[in-house]
């Protein structure tokens, strides 16, 4: 895998594909996993393209998003069906593989649940979740200047609690929200909730 060639095909593509809102979304989802990645001794080119990449089937039509994963290797779960927009971490590593020839597995692990986690998840997938949950454009991180600075003095395993707990935390209280199925085996995995 030609990871700088892959990061700049990608990072065209995206760049003419995605809103303005979901690209520059991205590119603060890509400078922060690398931060990570970083910081837990992974590689920074890796953490950098999941970023740049995690988004890229967002915002395409539901029916072509559904296609995508139902001729790929992955499975759409119930909660997915309910809600199509959920599929679109594994619509976009189905994506990537296909049209960009990405065939790291860890890479397309973390985009494919980059949406509902996973307890499998090594530190790319980690970091990925993380990031997308905590770049610096969200309203949380934007209303402390310190958050990135505190997030960071954690290990990637305890970011990754944390992030899930906060997420969790989140859900229970709003009325009405549905945890996905796979979340909720993230966040028992994790000891968070029976």
């Amino acid at each position: 895998m030609d990871i700088d060639r892959l990061i700049e095909d990608v990072k065209n593509y995206c760049a003419s594909h995605l809103s303005e809102k979901r690209w520059a979304h991205s590119l603060r989802v890509a400078e922060m996993c690398a931060e990570i990645c970083e910081l837990s001794g992974y590689d920074t080119k890796k953490g950098y393209f999941c970023g740049i990449a995690h988004d890229i089937c967002k915002e395409i039509d539901h029916d072509e998003m559904k296609k995508i994963v139902e001729e790929s290797e992955y499975t759409i779960t119930p909660s997915e069906y309910k809600k199509v927009s959920l599929l679109h971490g594994k619509a976009g590593a189905a994506f990537l593989k296909k049209n960009f020839g990405v065939d790291d597995s860890g890479v397309l692990f973390a985009i494919a649940y980059h949406v509902c986690g996973s307890a499998d998840f090594g530190i790319l997938g980690k970091a990925l979740y993380v990031a997308d949950k905590n770049e610096r454009g969200r309203p949380h991180v934007k209303n402390d200047p310190d958050f990135v600075k505190k997030l960071y003095t954690n290990s990637v395993d305890d970011m990754f609690y944390y992030t899930v707990k906060g997420s969790y935390d989140y859900m229970v209280n709003k009325p009405g929200f549905i945890i996905m199925d796979d979340t909720m085996e993230v966040i028992r995995a994790l000891g968070i909730a029976d």
